[in-house]
């Protein structure tokens, strides 16, 4: 049966996915994988060998025989880049085609800076991690705080930069760089992340909660990526907290004055942004800490070290924030029963002393109902997680461009420089 071009670029694409997901698999295995005939298999396969999109070397077993081929991705076959940001800070990541990080970067976003200074600090951002040498980019993969359209490119709001609605992101950035721009949900894109290379590798149903300047919830539901009809799920912080104690409530009085009848949203108790302000609050009424004294605003630094060192107001104040976000995951895990739960972002630096009253708290809400509270860990990812989960982003949604019969062709429209076969 003859195919038509998308379904040719479909195939080609699935190869790709499959022998990314099995780290190295012969020609008989793929082909069987994915229901083709072996000389249809193989067909494809050289197309990709050829463009330098896979490599297939002979592994050494010790048993007597032919030594088998197997199949890699080419980590020499193209890069991409992912950027993750979100109200002050902007990471960006390359990969190999092999997704092996090559450089990243760190860009800072001003508070009150314009819709078109943060687009301008992204494309720097990127600028900076473009390959020096004639490695070609093949797309880039963006995490975007707040609402985000996957489909059209765009992102839609978000609450923490000023005027940012609908903003054609996906289409700036492609026409500035010539590549294909994959967006998505900043949580979700960590989910990716902790999905293919952390804390949830091998997890079919756990969640990725990014705990920076807002909230949110990435969900990965029976082993994929869940968005919701809208692609509005995971947005955790808005949820209203009502669970701060008296005494502690004067502290974030500010932010519970705006919504005094329903209580303020939860990211305004449980995010960084929030336990910062808190301290400064509680500070500015008097209140005793290592932290009096300290140049404002409070850095992450400066809470982690007061946590470190005891300090009675500072573990306040971030307990106050544990039990909050813990009352809300406990309601979560009610709907999802997630085996784990996945944390992410500076207050993880914590350690157990936010973790801990985090899951106490979880588990008081789920005793009653006798549900089993999930695994809650810290991702391992590091700062640059998001950015990572990004680019993979971008590494499965690229598909290779097709010349007439079936060629594959880089993003120039010149068939790629042909490559030999290696033998190990």
């Amino acid at each position: 049966m003859r195919r038509s071009s998308f379904q040719t670029a479909d195939l080609i694409s699935d190869i790709l996915k499959r022998v990314r997901a099995c780290g190295g698999i012969s020609r008989v295995e793929l082909a069987r994988d994915l229901g083709l005939a072996p000389s249809t298999a193989g067909i494809y396969v050289e197309r990709l060998i050829e463009a330098k999109f896979l490599l297939e070397t002979e592994e050494t077993t010790g048993d007597a025989g032919r030594p088998p081929r197997i199949l890699r991705p080419n980590p020499e076959g193209g890069e991409f880049i992912g950027v993750d940001f979100e109200a002050r800070n902007i990471m960006a990541v390359a990969v190999d085609f092999a997704d092996r990080p090559l450089r990243n970067s760190h860009k800072w976003i001003e508070e009150g800076d314009s819709v078109e200074k943060v687009v301008a600090h992204i494309g720097e951002a990127i600028e900076e991690v473009l390959p020096k040498t004639g490695s070609r980019i093949l797309a880039i993969g963006v995490g975007v705080p707040g609402i985000v359209d996957p489909k059209s490119g765009v992102a839609v709001s978000y609450k923490y930069i000023r005027k940012w609605e609908n903003v054609t992101l996906a289409q700036t950035l492609s026409q500035r760089f010539g590549v294909p721009v994959f967006l998505e949900n900043n949580a979700r894109s960590m989910a990716l992340a902790e999905l293919w290379f952390g804390q949830g590798k091998g997890q079919d149903d756990f969640l990725c909660i990014g705990i920076r300047n807002g909230l949110g919830a990435g969900m990965v539901l029976n082993g994929r990526l869940y968005s919701g009809a809208h692609n509005a799920a995971g947005e955790f912080g808005r949820w209203r907290c009502q669970s701060l104690t008296a005494s502690a409530a004067p502290w974030f009085a500010p932010v519970a004055a705006e919504h005094s009848a329903d209580g303020p949203e939860l990211q305004d108790v449980a995010s960084v942004r929030a336990v910062q302000q808190a301290l400064q609050n509680a500070l500015a009424q008097g209140k005793r800490s290592v932290l009096s004294g300290t140049k404002l605003p409070l850095s992450v630094t400066d809470v982690v070290g007061a946590c470190q060192q005891r300090d009675a107001l500072t573990m306040r104040v971030t307990t106050e924030a544990a039990n909050a976000l813990g009352s809300a995951i406990g309601q979560l895990a009610l709907v999802i029963d997630p085996a784990k739960i996945v944390l992410s972002g500076p207050l993880t630096a914590l350690g157990e002393m936010f973790l801990q009253p985090l899951r106490s708290r979880v588990e008081r809400m789920l005793k009653p109902s006798g549900t089993r509270p999930p695994e809650i860990v810290n991702s391992t990812m590091g700062e640059f997680g998001g950015a990572l989960g990004a680019a993979a982003l971008a590494l499965h949604k690229w598909k290779p461009v097709l010349a007439s019969r079936g060629r594959l062709v880089d993003k120039a429209g010149s068939p790629p420089p042909k490559s030999r076969r290696t033998r190990g």
